[in-house]
């Protein structure tokens, strides 16, 4: 389902970047990245200077419908990454953690936009 907005992703040395949400589903959020917020994202070494995929955290507010918007708080892994231009990289979030109300939210969403 379409959701167009910035979401703050949290990186793990407390850096926060925003990046352009471009899809969201029950399982993760599809984002729209710059060349400079791809790396800043996940080329990320450990302390032996191997390649690690950091977890990070996305903060957003989902906008409902007869309710109040609920923030949407969540713990997230990139599992896809491809190159779509020369500076444009999509990039597949999986939700590792979701409660049952952002859940239902997200679901909502997704419905009352088919």
């Amino acid at each position: 389902m379409w959701l167009i907005l910035p979401i703050p992703i949290d990186l793990p040395d407390e850096i926060s970047v925003k990046i352009q949400a471009e899809n969201i589903s029950l399982s993760g959020l599809m984002l729209t990245a710059t060349q400079e917020e791809f790396e800043a994202m996940l080329h990320r070494k450990n302390t032996e200077g191997v390649n690690v995929q950091p977890k990070l955290h996305a903060t957003f507010t989902l906008p409902r419908k007869n309710a109040k918007d609920l923030t949407i708080d969540a713990s997230c892994r990139a599992i896809h990454v491809r190159r779509a231009s020369q500076n444009k990289y999509h990039i597949g979030l999986k939700f590792l953690q979701l409660n049952q109300a952002a859940a239902s939210a997200i679901q909502l969403h997704i419905q009352s936009h088919l």
